[in-house]
């Protein structure tokens, strides 16, 4: 089926069957399997394509989203965050839980601060 269909029309049937509200995001190695025969190039050049087309978003580097089936819980970065560091203990801290439920005031920032290795990486998150 892969050989007959276009690349990006293989990749929007395969996300319009197979994503859902908890599978929304993809790394480029999940995605990658779906088009062995595809080189290097080809497959980055079909990333941008979909990312182009509106197909996909690029969170950030290596990552994408299929909007169409993303949650409007507003805890995107947070599963991103996960997704990155699938083989560590990732949480959500007392802090912010009580902050998003209004229990405590803070100022709201729309940042969520991601230690990878030794420096910070910071996250603007869309309100």
């Amino acid at each position: 089926m892969q050989s007959v269909v276009q690349p990006v029309k293989y990749l929007m049937n395969w996300l319009e069957k197979s994503a859902n509200d908890k599978h929304y995001l993809f790394t480029s190695q999940n995605l990658r399997v779906l088009f062995p025969n595809l080189s290097n190039g080809a497959f980055k050049a079909l990333l941008s394509r979909a990312v182009c087309s509106n197909y996909l978003y690029r969170v950030c580097r290596g990552v994408y989203m299929y909007q169409k089936t993303a949650p409007l819980d507003g805890l995107q970065l947070f599963h991103v965050a996960a997704l990155l560091r699938a083989d560590t203990f990732n949480y959500i801290s007392l802090e912010s839980v009580l902050s998003d439920l209004g229990i405590i005031s803070q100022i709201p920032m729309n940042r969520i601060f991601i230690q990878l290795q030794i420096s910070p990486s910071v996250y603007h998150r869309k309100s």
